[in-house]
């Protein structure tokens, strides 16, 4: 069975096993293990060096994939000079103190035969930004010793898929997805037809608190939404009532001026009339016709008078 290292044991392995430890950071059955110089912002693909002494700060619900300062030698060769005839595999769970700030890591293990800086990744789960400094602990590795039959037919770093091997930094992710997926060769949930509002009342607190404010927010939307919809619709209602009466109003106006237009320009032909009959009467009758021809005198009179009369009758029907 393979057996679990004890902190005299993990001692010898520093500095050759576990390159760049901390003798300080060993604990009974491993050792804590460090934040290095690199990190990715998996949100946004950023990748930034820390300096010594520096910090990075990450969002509530932000990834970040780190490089541990220490280096790993888990190859054959040189476990062999401290444990002959074995190899050494090991674990990684995150500290409780990562845990009791709220950033969520899952436990890895590192296989018998890597050499390399360790990755690793953590969610801020928490409310608040998280801050962790350059060289502070974050993770904690524990060793496991194999021996006899346990020892790996092809220790990690010599198989073709082995594609993390001496890693320097952070190396990203080998996976690889074709870019041309076509929709029938992906199968999905129906997790975008989920009601959010019942998924952040069961997530527990403070998204149920968020949840319930937000289907007492939305009934309220409804009713005033209801409200402004009643009275947009009795604005549109009133509107067109106004535009109608206007309407109306303008084709009355237009009908009565065409009107009053016709009996007004009657009127006047009809005192143009008028005045020159009375005019011709007078002059006919100065000049003599009165005698020699008090026919004509008299007919354009008489057609003056009648011409008096209609334009009296059209202008007090125009008011």
């Amino acid at each position: 069975m393979a057996r679990t290292l004890a902190d005299h044991e993990i001692r010898k392995l520093l500095g050759r096993v576990i390159q760049h430890a901390d003798e300080k950071l060993l604990n009974p059955n491993g050792i804590e293990l460090r934040l290095g110089h690199s990190v990715r912002f998996l949100s946004t693909g950023e990748m930034k060096k820390i300096p010594d002494g520096g910090f990075i700060q990450v969002q509530p619900g932000e990834t970040a994939l780190i490089a541990s300062l220490e280096k790993i030698d888990f190859s054959k060769p040189t476990v062999q000079q401290y444990f002959p005839k074995c190899m050494i595999q090991g674990w990684l769970t995150p500290t409780t103190t990562m845990v009791r700030e709220g950033q969520m890591q899952a436990a890895t293990k590192i296989d018998a035969g890597f050499t390399g800086q360790l990755n690793w990744g953590f969610r801020n789960s928490s409310y608040n930004d998280f801050t962790l400094g350059q060289g502070e602990s974050i993770v904690k590795l524990t060793l496991e010793l194999l021996e006899d039959d346990e020892l790996p037919e092809l220790e990690y770093g010599r198989r073709a898929n082995d594609r993390y091997q001496n890693t320097e930094g952070i190396l990203i992710s080998a996976r690889r997805i074709p870019v041309d997926i076509s929709k029938d060769r992906l199968i999905r949930s129906s997790f975008d037809k989920l009601d959010t509002k019942k998924q952040l009342r069961e997530a527990g607190y403070p998204f149920n608190a968020i949840g319930s404010d937000l289907v007492q927010l939305h009934e309220k939307f409804e009713i005033v939404s209801g409200e402004v919809r009643a009275l947009t619709e009795k604005i549109d209602s009133e509107t067109k009532s106004i535009v109608k009466k206007l309407d109306e109003t303008k084709t009355w106006v237009a009908e009565h001026f065409e009107l009053l237009f016709t009996k007004k320009f009657i009127a006047i032909v009809a005192a143009l009339v008028a005045i020159i009959s009375v005019l011709y009467a007078a002059l006919g009758f100065l000049q003599g016709w009165g005698l020699s021809q008090p026919s004509l005198a008299i007919i354009a009179l008489g057609i003056g008078m009648v011409a008096l009369t209609a334009m009296g009758i059209l202008l007090r029907r125009s008011h």
